[in-house]
């Protein structure tokens, strides 16, 4: 009877035993770190990990990678202005990409600093024309996948809001910030914001929009470009009419009038 009971407890521990392990190998086993670099880094950086030239730098063979720290400040707070890797400057601009949790931004790191990357799962992006391009940013011609026309969130040139607020930011200056229209092109296979991303999930642009969508941003010239605000011009012209009427008004009459508030006083 003894034994029997030592054997039952023995299988028993043994069964829980393999149950913990497993259970904390599942608990432990976190997302793949090369899903999450081409569902939100692929887009600039190239599923190759070579970058974009002069605009997004290259993941393979360059030192910043090994360092987790600097990559993980990247990818929480974004970067700006030129950047030299290798002897090459690069100067776009990478968003925070504050939608990344804990585990995926350790994931992702993880990832790029084995050095091996494979090819994007977009296709390579041609010619655009600019005057599709704008249609397609105000809405005249519809996204293929059913996605919400860019002005409806942000403006750019001489589309604008009437002066007023956009939930977006403007976009006029896109191209340089960026560095060239075919870093436009590349940014826009993946949306670069948290707010894009679920607006944009299941509608994402085509290659051919991205192209004529980056040829539009290309053409504006913010150099000469001068945006005024509607409101001021009417309010600006308002003021000069009241001003030349009060000028032409008749003395006469006016000290007339100004003797009548006299009198009535």
């Amino acid at each position: 009877m003894t034994r029997t009971v030592g054997r039952v407890l023995t299988v028993t521990g043994l069964t829980l035993a393999t149950f913990l392990l497993f259970a904390t190998a599942g608990a432990q086993e976190g997302p793949d770190g090369q899903e999450v670099y081409l569902a939100n880094c692929a887009a600039c950086h190239q599923g190759t990990g070579t970058g974009v030239p002069g605009a997004f730098p290259p993941l393979v063979n360059n030192p910043n990678v090994l360092d987790a720290a600097y990559v993980r400040s990247v990818i929480l707070e974004g970067k700006t202005g030129p950047i030299d890797v290798n002897g090459v400057t690069f100067d776009g601009e990478m968003p925070a990409q504050g939608q990344l949790t804990d585990v995926e931004i350790e994931a992702v790191i993880a990832y790029i600093q084995t050095g091996v990357f494979i090819p994007a799962d977009t296709a390579p992006v041609g010619e655009g024309g600019a005057a599709i391009g704008e249609k397609l940013f105000v809405g005249r011609v519809g996204l293929e996948n059913g996605g919400p026309a860019c002005h409806a969130c942000h403006s750019a040139g001489t589309h604008s809001n009437l002066g007023g607020p956009t939930l977006g930011p403007d976009l006029t200056d896109l191209t340089q910030r960026y560095g060239g229209t075919e870093a436009v092109a590349a940014a826009l296979a993946n949306p670069p914001s948290a707010t894009m991303q679920p607006v944009f999930d299941g509608k994402s642009l085509t290659d051919q929009e991205r192209a004529d969508l980056a040829a539009f941003f290309g053409s504006i010239r913010t150099q000469t470009l001068v945006q005024v605000d509607l409101l001021w011009i009417f309010g600006l012209v308002g003021a000069a009419v009241l001003l030349g009427l009060m000028y032409f008004f008749p003395k006469r009459n006016r000290v007339n009038y100004l003797r009548q508030l006299r009198s009535r006083s």
